[in-house]
């Protein structure tokens, strides 16, 4: 059975930073035949620090993914997460929409961020 995976921002970052451990950890996925997907928020997080001159690079990596929208179901598991943990781990509206994509989608999520993600019922994977 394939790998369905949701990867996060910092992972996509540390790709775009060309960094071996993210470079080497999705080229594995990819060659086990994983499907890769990302939150239109990480893309929203990349597309925010993207530098003059990486539009290619990041634009290629995007092409790679399958970003997935935010929809009505994903949007009420953010908000139950946000009242859930936001006062007791400090869980953003960007960590919660990512967390209830993970959970909605049937994802596991790829992070090195696990303090981010405090919901017991994801799936996280620590990529390296």
């Amino acid at each position: 059975m394939r790998s369905s995976l949701l990867i996060d921002s910092d992972v996509l970052i540390d790709h775009l930073r060309k960094e071996k451990n993210a470079l080497d950890f999705l080229s594995a996925e990819l060659e086990k035949g994983a499907m890769l997907f990302t939150s239109v928020i990480n893309r929203v997080e990349i597309l925010a620090g993207m530098r003059r001159g990486e539009e290619d690079v990041i634009n290629s990596l995007f092409k790679t993914l399958i970003t997935i929208d935010v929809d009505v179901a994903i949007a009420d598991r953010a908000g139950e997460y946000l009242r859930r943990f936001s006062k007791t781990h400090a869980l953003n509206i960007g960590d919660a929409i990512i967390a209830a994509t993970s959970m909605e989608m049937g994802l596991k999520l790829v992070t090195k961020n696990i303090k981010h993600y405090p919901i017991k019922e994801i799936q996280i994977i620590r990529p390296y």
